[in-house]
């Protein structure tokens, strides 16, 4: 009895630590190296896998199954078009979407482990943020004119700014959530400090997305702040924050440079021009392209292995003279369903970002709204399903999010 009684206790130590390093593994590999992330995706399955009974509810769950639906659709549509080369395909990679929230509703940590997390979220984003500012100031003489030619400081994560800069902003949400839960004056000091670091860095940054989300994410705040609890200090801050972009415009050359790039790039596209190097004209022709494909096709979509092939057709038709590595896919996660799986696909992609609306315990839930909505809302002009890091980023924290919302549907206030 005494024996069995151990034996089960270190069985759960042990799948811990597995979880444990699938955690390290998964920010290490965000920030480094695919391969790494690959090994904490196989180590929390391993952690999911073995304790999948207890959470045979999940997959009743209404919402849940427009997840299944979001991996079902790209693998069903790859195993038509393509056969058994469907695992050579992009739909495979979104079965981690699946792990995501099983992983974490396996968990189910306690506020402890939960601190723990967050923190462990908050040293990664202090660190990602600090070498990217630290390059920033190594090279702060060539700054001004990089920020002209729609390039940005160096990061982390394969130079992919658009994720890091939305790293920050989850910091930023979650050191917010440990800042109301602590008494502590000294933890308080330290996270005010580090929200502030990744406001500066956001703005010295200069990515659109990312300083989209933080400002989104603040309006929220705000807006459920005085929902629960009219506040003056909380009026008080509003424009405060709205001449945050203003002054960074006057005060940041950087920063000032990105906003006459991003003017000069639209007064390009607008008229129907393109020139070599706009990265928002390269974005809004995809956007385009993607829009005739689905008047071509809309009512089956051309298939999610067969869209780059017909994208690139439209590119070689409409932009002769835009090179090859700029046949993007179009720059719209509702238009890549739309347009690869035709009605069906649209109707999967708006159920799974409209269906949080109707669940009380989600649409009331200050955490989970400030990640998703600025999450759905970027689904208009960005694609976090096409890869294996911006899967992680918003597969991993939105489950996240989801699963503390879960376990918070009594205290759901920001207060």
């Amino acid at each position: 009895m005494s024996k069995s009684i151990t034996s089960t206790f270190n069985k759960k130590d042990i799948l811990f630590v597995v979880a444990l390093l699938g955690f390290l593994c998964l920010f290490v590999g965000f920030l480094y190296s695919r391969v790494v992330s690959n090994v904490g995706i196989l180590l929390i399955g391993i952690y999911t896998v073995s304790q999948l009974k207890d959470i045979k509810w999940l997959w009743h769950d209404k919402w849940m199954w427009t997840w299944v639906a979001m991996v079902a659709l790209p693998i069903a549509s790859d195993v038509i078009y393509e056969g058994i080369d469907f695992l050579s395909q992009r739909g495979t990679m979104k079965l981690v979407l699946l792990l995501f929230p099983a992983f974490f509703f396996v968990l189910n940590p306690d506020r402890k482990k939960t601190r723990w997390f967050h923190y462990l979220v908050i040293s990664a984003v202090t660190y990602s943020s600090a070498y990217g500012l630290y390059h920033y100031f190594d090279n702060l003489d060539q700054m001004a004119s990089t920020y002209k030619v729609s390039k940005v400081s160096n990061v982390l994560s394969y130079s992919d700014h658009i994720r890091i800069s939305w790293f920050s902003v989850i910091g930023m949400i979650i050191a917010t959530y440990e800042f109301k839960k602590s008494s502590n004056k000294t933890q308080k000091t330290f996270l005010a400090l580090f929200i502030l670091l990744q406001i500066v860095f956001l703005h010295l940054l200069g990515s659109k997305t990312g300083l989209l989300m933080l400002y989104l994410a603040t309006a929220i705040g705000i807006f459920y702040t005085l929902r629960t609890r009219f506040s003056w200090r909380m009026v008080a801050i509003i424009p405060i924050i709205a001449l945050l972009p203003y002054v960074a415009y006057q005060t940041i050359p950087s920063f000032n440079q990105r906003v006459n790039y991003i003017i000069y790039d639209y007064e390009y596209y607008s008229k129907g021009e393109y020139a070599p190097g706009l990265s928002d004209a390269v974005r809004f022709y995809s956007i385009k392209g993607g829009f005739e494909i689905i008047k071509q096709n809309p009512i089956t979509g051309v298939g999610f292995s067969r869209l780059q092939s017909h994208i690139n057709t439209w590119y070689k038709t409409n932009l002769p003279t835009m090179p090859r590595e700029s046949y993007f896919l179009p720059s719209s996660q509702y238009l890549i369903y739309f347009a690869s799986g035709g009605i069906l696909g649209l109707l999967v992609i708006v159920s799974h970002t409209l269906l949080p609306f109707f669940i009380s315990y989600l649409r009331r839930n200050v955490w989970f709204m400030l990640f998703y909505l600025p999450a759905i809302v970027s689904f208009t002009f960005e694609t976090h399903l096409e890869g294996q890091l911006p899967l992680f980023i918003y597969g991993f924290f939105l489950a996240w999010f989801w699963s503390l919302a879960y376990k918070e549907k009594d205290s759901v206030k920001i207060n």
